[in-house]
């Protein structure tokens, strides 16, 4: 199973792939082009989230170690348990576990966990400590993530693994939750991130206690106070501490995809297979757990716009290409 897969695969296809404008003939002709920020005109959003509700047609599949395998997942039946998260029609990989126990009659027994701010499975048949690993559409081998499974979204042709991971294991991604949580109390409920960092070969840029506040660039999925790690570099663009572009892709090759990218910061634009990845979360997340593996670096194949944060330590940005060799940007 996945639980015997590096935490860090592949980071960088692991963490997002990032959008090559100058490669998209037209697209600034074909997709809306508008400014985000009147005191800061240098930052751009192109393109807008269409017909993105999961669809039926693009059946994705869920297996759960020992139980079922290669289930599909029909979207016109799933309701999500996080209405305070998604929009009507979007559901998350917990909702697609939920769903499936119910419907093949598999003993499953969850709770809604206030000091982790996320559903906690408490047993499936029987058994505890459960995680998941989760891959989107054309986007490689399956990942292991540092990611509350009740937000993660579900998209089109998703393949979902649920398996037995050891107590050690569920109990490091749980105090990494638990620190969230306790951050954002000791904020008063703001979201602050303590450092963000941008290192690449022209850049090495750190931000410290980032207000995060949300701007609502996937309407289309979630509800209007939901913060995204998107919402953090937005922050910063706002109050004219750095430039961007942002853009929608809608496939990556034959990998679909919708989801917006940062397409440039400052004067580094992506272009040919070179871009920026990100990691975001707890600094605990980098911990050795045996000297073959890390804990992880939290990276994986999430766009920064659907991947909904509660209040992590810190974020970072890094120049790199799809086989993950540092390259340099070009002048």
């Amino acid at each position: 199973m996945y639980k015997q897969l590096p935490l860090i695969i592949i980071s960088v296809v692991a963490c997002c792939w990032l959008a090559f404008a100058d490669n998209l003939p037209g697209v600034e002709d074909s997709q809306t082009v508008k400014t985000l920020f009147p005191n800061n005109p240098d930052c751009k959003i192109i393109g807008l989230p269409e017909n993105t509700l999961p669809d039926s047609n693009r059946i994705g599949k869920i297996s759960i170690e020992g139980l079922l395998s290669d289930i599909p997942v029909d979207p016109c039946q799933i309701k999500t348990l996080r209405p305070d998260i998604f929009n009507e029609g979007y559901f998350s990989v917990f909702d697609c576990l939920v769903h499936l126990c119910n419907r093949h009659n598999i003993n499953i027994k969850y709770h809604f966990d206030s000091q982790l701010r996320c559903h906690v499975i408490d047993s499936i048949d029987n058994k505890q400590n459960w995680w998941y690993a989760a891959i989107y559409h054309g986007g490689g081998r399956p990942e292991e993530p540092i990611h509350r499974m009740d937000t993660h979204p579900y998209k089109d042709w998703m393949r979902i693994e649920v398996y037995q991971v050891q107590k050690e294991r569920i109990d490091q991604i749980y105090s990494a939750f638990r620190a969230e949580a306790k951050r954002l109390e000791s904020n008063k409920n703001k979201v602050v991130v303590p450092e963000v960092l941008i290192q690449t070969p022209n850049q090495n840029l750190k931000f410290t206690n980032v207000e995060v506040k949300p701007y609502r660039i996937r309407y289309d999925m979630f509800k209007p106070d939901v913060l995204t790690a998107a919402d953090i570099m937005l922050s910063l663009a706002e109050k004219s501490k750095l430039s961007l572009d942002i853009i929608w892709r809608e496939w990556f090759g034959r990998a679909l995809v919708q989801g917006y990218y940062f397409n440039r910061f400052n004067e580094e634009q992506a272009h040919g297979r070179a871009g920026f990845t990100y990691s975001l979360g707890e600094k605990i997340n980098n911990a050795r757990v045996t000297q073959a593996r890390r804990f992880g670096d939290n990276f994986f194949h999430i766009t920064t716009d659907i991947r909904v944060i509660v209040s992590p330590e810190y974020m970072r940005w890094r120049w790199t290409d799809l086989s993950g060799r540092e390259v340099p940007p070009r002048k």
